[in-house]
């Protein structure tokens, strides 16, 4: 049982697991319980069903009645044996599967440990959370360090050259990608910004290819109205773009005539191709980084709570002028700090790609961009420090291991664990 919540966790973090779920054991009966969350974006049920490996994925109000009233999700049949796994979200409602269906919980976090004494082993990225929790109080025995499982789910079917043919770039162009988020409310503020930015840039740059890589959880029916720029005119500086119909691939083309592909199934491939990408600051940047791929990570916060900032709840961010004084607090304690927006950064303890977050104009976007587009040095640099900050693939294998070690109850730490949330 996968516990996640937001469309960064699904497709990040429970898709590579049920994936390597399904190559390890194929007879194991896989579900996706999509947890109530403030970055959600209606879709992750609907998307998660259709991973390879994946029996059915449970959507928000499913979940909740199971918890409550023990409804069960249409053709859903628990056996004796069996494991929750949380892989983001509120660790509460992953708990709370975990007694319904007298399974033992491991859980996949960034320092999390609210209900500690239910939960048979925490896996980790690396060791300075490992570090951390052993600090909390988190017996040593019980904290095991797997790697970075957003990166597990990165497959790609074709070289450098081969990307970029599929995506029709000549040999002169560079490939600029577009990353404009995750939710319909984020897309309809960062794409008009970044249709805005690439019009800017296409005339200081010339023999560029922009192509935007629309997440699967944004439909492609309602992109005229996503990109008409009319809902947020007055707080953010952008540009309306109109969608193409015709037999060819999916293509804008924006106020100022610039011609944007749309790309909808093959973002890796993309990501291979490109010279540089504009993205928000999420899971994206992960993707990109152990690719190889320099982006630029922009965050503006003209519209309250479109645009994820760590460190402020969504639903806050919405409330006038309380939201103002979160955001400004947040980004200011960021900047006290030193702390990074996007995790690559994080991780490797410094600022290799570049970032930009407040108050934004699409011109603060385009002065990065103009500086890696003409300094290759510096993008093969970018490069070279993301993928090293990124480290090797191989997690959802061991997440897998662990879950059918706890399943069999002989994880070491599972009886432990079980017994002091009974006691």
């Amino acid at each position: 049982m996968l516990v996640s919540s937001s469309p960064g966790e699904v497709h990040g973090l429970a898709r590579p697991v049920a994936e390597k779920a399904l190559a390890m054991l194929p007879a194991a009966d896989v579900w996706i319980f999509v947890s109530p969350g403030g970055y959600a974006s209606g879709r992750e049920a609907r998307v998660a069903s259709a991973y390879p490996g994946v029996r059915k994925a449970v959507n928000p109000r499913e979940f909740l009645s199971f918890l409550a009233f023990g409804k069960r999700p249409l053709g859903f049949a628990s056996s004796g044996s069996g494991v929750v796994v949380h892989l983001g979200g509120k660790l509460g409602f992953s708990v709370l599967l975990s007694r319904r269906l007298k399974y033992p919980l491991i859980v996949y976090t960034d320092r999390t440990i609210q209900g500690a004494k239910s939960v048979s082993a925490f896996l980790v990225e690396d060791e300075r959370i490992q570090a951390s929790l052993i600090s909390k109080g988190v017996p040593a025995d019980r904290v095991r360090l797997v790697g970075n499982l957003m990166i597990d789910g990165i497959g790609v079917d074709a070289d450098r050259d081969e990307a970029r043919t599929y995506l029709g770039a000549k040999d002169e162009e560079r490939v600029v990608l577009l990353f404009p988020g995750t939710r319909t409310q984020e897309v309809a503020v960062m794409a008009p910004f970044l249709f805005r930015a690439v019009e800017l840039l296409a005339r200081v740059e010339r023999d560029l290819r922009f192509v935007l890589c629309l997440s699967p959880f944004i439909g492609t029916a309602s992109l005229d109205s996503i990109f008409s720029h009319s809902r947020h005119r007055g707080k953010i500086d952008g540009s309306s773009a109109t969608v193409l119909k015709s037999a060819g691939p999916l293509e804008a083309v924006t106020a100022e005539g610039v011609n944007v592909r749309i790309e909808t199934l093959h973002r890796y491939e993309a990501m291979v191709a490109a010279d540089i990408a504009i993205c928000t600051p999420g899971p994206v940047c992960s993707e990109l980084a152990y690719l190889g791929t320099p982006y630029v990570a922009a965050a503006p916060l003209n519209v309250p709570s479109a645009v994820p900032l760590p460190g402020v709840s969504p639903f806050l961010s919405a409330i006038p002028l309380v939201g103002e004084i979160l955001r400004k607090r947040a980004i200011e304690r960021r900047e006290e700090s030193g702390r990074f927006l996007s995790i690559p950064n994080i991780k490797a303890g410094k600022l290799v790609a570049p970032e930009v977050v407040g108050q934004l104009r699409p011109e603060d976007v385009v002065i990065p961009c103009v500086e890696l587009l003409g300094d290759t040095a510096r993008r093969d640099r970018i490069s070279r420090e993301l993928r090293e900050a990124m480290g090797v693939a191989g997690a959802a294998e061991m997440v897998v291991q662990t879950a059918l070690s706890a399943s069999r109850g002989t994880l070491r730490g599972t009886d432990r664990g079980q017994e002091q949330d009974s006691s």
